[in-house]
């Protein structure tokens, strides 16, 4: 099924494992780029490896205040743009 979601960025909270990561998965599968984050670094680096070229990790506490501007920073420096 075509989503119509090529080329388009994504940013994944929690998506270094369990229900995030199967929507990161998901959106790489559909042709989508991918920013995933989670609190460990080590994780979210082994996550976004396995994802492949089109996802890039971030390590990020979401109870950060400053924590969304990273993801959205990283989105734009690596894919150009944000769509969700």
């Amino acid at each position: 099924m075509d989503l119509g979601l090529k080329d388009r960025v994504y940013i994944v909270t929690g998506g270094s494992r369990g229900l995030g990561n199967a929507s990161a998965r998901a959106l790489v599968a559909e042709g989508a780029k991918v920013v995933v984050s989670g609190r460990d670094e080590k994780t979210v680096a082994d996550a976004a490896a396995e994802l492949g070229a089109d996802a890039v990790g971030v390590a990020v506490d979401n109870a950060d205040p400053e924590g969304a501007e990273r993801l959205l920073a990283a989105a734009r420096a690596h894919f150009g743009r944000v769509d969700g």
